[in-house]
This record gives structure tokens, C-alpha cells and sequence, in this order.
């Protein structure tokens, strides 16, 4: 590929920190912690599972921070996996995967999801009546395509924007509660339901787990933009670093005003626990500035999406293993456009058909077995390539990636168990790939004979 049709490095540290922080925070915060209560049993349980969760999450973005500055490339994850395990078919099980199901129906989702609260704040100031979350979803995904098919650099600073947007009003929120309202340590001494049982509050913090890790996935996004950063080695560590510490002092400071603000009782029988807190320190308004805050922060995630899912299937149309066209690197924008598009496309058909949540429901085994691998790709490679050069080496390796594993094995074991024909339904998904993976390799053989 000539010069003038590489990509070009126009994101810096602040731009990958916030594809951090913007692509992680998105709405589960303000939803999931009424389901985590009423697992748990206790608010100290509440915030344990969160710290738990984050923990665990932070081992796992360390390991894709080692990954990354050892080997900043396009795709982030599609191509650890191809070096840890040397087989181009895993590699491609797993882009083939993000790019006809998790990936698309991810952005499907979190556009569902923006669309679904911004339409009582166009209702409340008279733009629209009545609902239109499809067209709404599909508008949001077809804008932020068109914003990050224009250049790498306008998706960054597109980024940067709704990141500070999204954190200054996740502050400006939470702020009211605190000065309003009547935060009390005491209420963390609610006993909760068997809460006195080690055991059962073990068993419970575990299954709260499940839930609570996927409010934390996001910290690969910017693996998958290596070659698109500056300095990449130093700064995709320090982004990862920076950005999760960010999100995760959000979070805990989040629930820790939810669980001193808020009865018990109150939290685990509420729907929409931020919306709620809100309406019972400000009132009708406060729920219409909760629905706006958690729209710019889906739009926040859907923009990171949109910025690094299309690199997967760019990565994988460079090694010829996709159409040829996705590969190409557009000579005005220099940006993988045709990628970028059809990830757009394909995003905007499950938002209109409605899909998405039944596909993402298929493939949540198969896409953090995926993730498991790319996890534990720092120990294949540490044992294979002890002499590849590691500008960041993990924090407590080996225990580091192990935790995260150990646990991995008890969630998807539990999916196996208790969603056995969603699992099939996702395995199959992924070998229905493997036709094409066969035809496309033949045609690279055939057009590179002694490759």
C-alpha cells in the first residue's frame, strides 16, 4: 500500500484516553445497580461487587495494554490472537463474529438506547410527539458513521467532546444528591436478606458478577486503532491505565451515592435507579436531565464503537481474508471508509429490524470466550516469545490475567449451563464463517502463490 493510502496517526494520549472512558461509561451505570442489589442483598455488597467487577476488569485491560504496546496494529485483538495461537481461522472466527454480530448489534443496541431517552426530552420541549426510537437509533448510527468515515481525527475530536460533555454532566448529576439531598453512611448498615451468611453473601457478590463485569467492557477499543495513534507503545498503556482508573472512580462514587442517598428497598425495586434518585431530589425535571445525561453518554459510546469496531474487519480484508474492497484506505479521508460504512449499514439494519438484542443474547458466550483467549494470550506469548519486546509488562503477571480467567471459566460455564441453545445458536454463528474463511484463503493463496 502506497504512503499516500496508509492511515495516518491522528489520535493522541487524550483522544485514546477518552475512547477509553467514553466507550466504557455508557448506560448500564445508570440502570444496573437496582439488579445488583436485589442479587447481593446488602449496599456494602452493592459496592463490593462494583469494586470486585472493576477489579477484574482492570486485570483484563492491562493484559490487552501489554498486547498492545508489544504489537500496535490495526485490530487490536484479531491480531493477538492471530500471533498468540498462529491460526488465522480463531482470528477469524472472532472478526467474523464482531463484524455480523456482536459488533453490529452492540451499536444497534447503544443507539436503541440513546434514541430511547432522548425521545422524552424531544417530547418535553415540543420537537416530537409520540416515539420514533428506530429512525432515531439509525439517524444517530448513519451520523457518527459519516462523522468518523471523514477522518480519524474528527472521530477523536467528535470523542473528545461528548467524553468531557458526558463526565462534566455525570458530575453536574450526581452533585445534586450530594447538596440536596441527605447522604447517610448509616444507610450502608442495612443487613439485606442473608447478608449475614458469608457463604450466600459470596455466592451472591459472584452471581452479581455477571451482570456487573459487562458495565466495564470497553477497555480494548483503542487496541483495535494501534497504527492510528501516536506513539503507541507509550500511549495505548497510558490511556488504558488513565481511562480505567477514570471509569472506575466514576463508578464507585456513582453507587456509593445511590446506596447513602437512597433506602434499600428503594434501589432494588427501582427500574431506572439514576432516573429515580434524581426525581426524588429535583422532581419532574430531575428524571428529564437523568434521560439527557444518559443520551450523551450513549452517544459517547456509540461514537468509540463507530471509531474502532470497522478496524476489525479492515484488518482482517488486508490479510485477504474479506472482501477486497473493505481493505481499501480511502486517499481523501485516509480512513478505512468502505469498513467504517458497512459496519454502519450493518448497525443500522439490526436497529430497524430489531434484532439486536436476541443476537447479542446468541453471542455474549462465544464474544468473552474470545476475549478470554486474547486474556490469555499474554501467557501463551510470554512462554512462546519470551523475547518479544514488551514497552509494558502487566502488573502482577501471572495473577493478573489468572484471576480474570478463573472467573471467566465460572461465567461462561454458568452460560453453558443455563443457556445451553443460546450458546449453540452463537458457536454456530461463528462457524458459519468458515466457508468463506475457506474461500477467501484459497483466493489469497491463489493471488499470493508464495506467501
Amino acid at each position: 500500500m502506497s504512503e499516500q493510502r496508509s492511515l495516518v496517526r491522528g489520535l493522541g494520549r487524550l483522544e485514546a484516553t477518552n475512547l477509553i472512558v467514553g466507550g466504557i461509561i455508557g448506560t448500564s451505570i445508570f440502570l444496573i445497580t437496582s439488579e445488583i442489589a436485589a442479587t447481593v442483598g446488602s449496599p456494602v455488597l452493592v459496592l463490593v461487587t462494583w469494586l470486585t467487577a472493576g477489579l477484574l476488569a482492570g486485570a483484563a485491560a492491562l493484559c490487552f495494554a501489554e498486547l498492545s504496546a508489544a504489537m500496535p496494529h490495526t485490530g487490536g485483538t484479531y491480531v493477538f490472537l492471530k500471533r498468540a495461537y498462529g491460526s488465522e481461522l480463531v482470528a477469524f472466527g472472532f472478526a467474523w463474529m464482531m463484524c455480523f454480530a456482536y459488533g453490529a448489534g452492540a451499536i444497534a443496541v447503544v443507539a436503541i438506547m440513546a434514541a430511547t431517552f432522548l425521545a422524552p426530552v424531544l417530547q418535553a420541549i415540543g420537537i416530537v410527539r409520540g416515539e420514533y426510537i428506530a429512525s432515531t437509533a439509525v439517524a444517530l448510527i448513519l451520523a457518527l458513521t459519516l462523522v468518523n468515515a471523514r477522518g480519524i481525527r474528527h472521530g477523536g475530536v467528535a470523542q473528545n467532546i461528548i467524553t468531557f460533555l458526558k463526565v462534566g454532566l455525570i458530575v453536574a448529576l450526581m452533585s445534586a444528591p450530594v447538596l440536596l439531598a441527605d447522604p447517610s453512611l448509616e444507610r450502608l448498615g442495612f443487613p439485606g436478606a442473608d447478608s449475614g451468611d458469608t457463604g450466600s453473601a459470596i455466592r451472591n457478590v459472584g452471581t452479581a458478577l455477571i451482570v456487573c463485569l459487562f458495565a466495564y467492557n470497553g477497555a480494548y477499543f483503542v487496541t483495535h486503532v494501534a497504527e492510528e495513534i501516536r506513539e503507541p507503545q507509550k500511549n495505548i498503556p497510558r490511556a488504558i491505565i488513565v481511562g480505567f482508573l477514570v471509569v472506575l472512580t466514576v463508578y464507585l462514587t456513582i453507587n456509593t451515592i445511590y446506596v447513602t442517598v437512597m433506602p434499600f428497598e428503594e434501589i432494588v425495586a427501582s427500574d431506572r435507579i439514576a432516573a429515580d434518585l434524581m426525581g426524588r431530589v429535583l422532581g419532574p425535571s430531575g428524571y428529564l436531565a437523568t434521560s439527557a445525561i444518559v443520551f450523551v453518554s450513549a452517544v459517547g459510546v456509540l461514537n468509540a464503537q463507530l471509531l474502532n469496531y470497522p478496524r476489525i474487519p479492515f484488518a482482517l480484508a488486508k490479510d485477504g481474508l474479506f472482501f477486497e474492497s473493505i481493505s481499501v484506505v480511502n486517499e481523501k479521508t485516509r480512513t478505512p471508509a468502505a469498513a467504517i460504512l458497512l459496519v454502519g449499514i450493518l448497525s443500522s439494519l439490526f436497529a430497524m429490524s430489531g434484532s439486536y438484542a436476541l443476537i447479542l443474547s446468541y453471542v455474549a458466550f462465544v464474544i468473552h470466550l474470545f476475549i478470554s483467549l486474547a486474556v490469555m494470550a499474554v501467557i501463551v506469548l510470554r512462554i512462546r516469545e519470551p523475547d518479544l519486546p514488551r514497552p509494558y509488562k502487566v502488573w502482577g503477571y501471572p495473577f493478573t490475567p489468572v484471576a480474570f480467567l478463573l472467573v471467566s471459566v465460572v461465567y461462561l460455564g454458568n452460560l453453558a449451563m443455563t443457556k445451553p441453545v443460546n450458546v449453540l445458536v452463537g458457536v454456530l454463528i461463528v462457524v458459519g464463517g468458515l466457508p468463506f474463511y475457506l474461500f477467501w484463503q484459497k483466493r489469497a493463496q491463489t493471488d499470493h502463490p508464495l506467501s
